[in-house]
């Protein structure tokens, strides 16, 4: 780095050229983690309805709760797999902010006049997101309302 302590050329370079890949990166990960919550979700529903719509011979206390032990299986692992990409998520975001705060992006009057180009606030939003804590909470009442009716049928 120069003496000014900004990056030199070649470094601006090199944040400029995978600057557009982290960003791809977190998109990346945020779309896996929806993917993933969605075919859960999917997967438990269809197993809501199958349970729900077609009649079934009475089972065994014991086969329920191998249904149950299943579907409990399931969505940890699918938890885990959300779990997983959030952490992948976040940390190319702090990569990202690092490469975003490099280039200037947030500095007033390096881009703009009197203006960052990117919001101050953009370097801590990430820390308020809920979104994995809403795909998860998603993931467990309907896995809690598949085992009720399968316990209940």
């Amino acid at each position: 780095m120069p003496e000014n302590g900004s990056p030199g050329k070649e470094q601006q370079n090199q944040l400029k050229f995978l600057y557009p890949w982290y960003k791809e990166e977190v998109f990346r990960r945020r779309e896996r983690m929806m993917s993933l919550t969605a075919n859960a979700s999917g997967v438990l529903v269809l197993v809501l309805v199958i349970v729900q719509v077609f009649p079934a011979p009475p089972t065994s206390p014991t086969t329920a709760v191998l249904v149950c032990l299943g579907v409990v299986l399931f969505s940890g692992i699918m938890a885990y797999l959300i779990l997983q990409q959030r952490s992948r998520h976040l940390m190319a975001k702090q990569v990202l902010i690092t490469i975003e705060r490099e280039l200037g992006l947030y500095e007033k009057g390096r881009h703009l006049e009197d203006a960052a180009l990117y919001p101050e606030e953009w370097q801590r939003a990430w820390m308020r997101d809920v979104s994995v804590g809403i795909y998860l909470a998603g993931l467990a009442g309907l896995t809690s309302l598949v085992i009720a009716a399968v316990l209940l049928r």
